[in-house]
């Protein structure tokens, strides 16, 4: 088991559900560690968590790109299993888009430096062409907002 507590052991001893559940817990954890061993870093990584659901093997991923890496390492993946004693008819991958970490996606906040704008205003003063005038004076216009 993962826990060296001698509190928590004692709990434990006390506890048959929680014993039972923290067995379970490990044994998942146990194969999720055969899993990640079975794929290349970059899909192991975000593997999530397991659980079974009948024969079949359900791995928790973030994206649906990993979700089809995990698809087309299936075979890779059910060996393993097999190698360590675990028998699974099929890999399941299961999207979890609430597993996703990160920052969001902050919008650029991009701002022309006042000396460019002064430039850009004298050109757009000299230039004869109608539309790019226009251009340049919306340009102006949206950075000086």
């Amino acid at each position: 088991m993962y826990h060296k507590n001698p509190s928590f052991d004692r709990l434990l001893h006390r506890d048959f559900q929680l014993k039972r559940l923290v067995q379970q817990v490990d044994t998942l954890n146990q194969i999720l560690d055969i899993v990640r061993g079975a794929l290349p870093p970059e899909v192991a990584n975000v593997c999530q968590g397991v659980a079974w659901a009948g024969t079949e093997l359900m791995i928790a991923v973030p994206f649906s790109a990993a979700g089809t890496r995990l698809r087309q390492a299936a075979p890779d993946i059910l060996r393993a299993l097999d190698a360590a004693g675990w028998h699974a008819t099929a890999i399941k991958p299961k999207v979890q888009v609430a597993l996703q970490h990160g920052n969001p996606i902050q919008t650029k906040n991009l701002q022309i430096p006042e000396a460019a704008q002064t430039a850009i205003d004298e050109l757009s003063q000299k230039v004869d062409d109608s539309a790019l005038k226009a251009a340049l004076a919306s340009l102006l216009k949206h950075h000086r907002r």
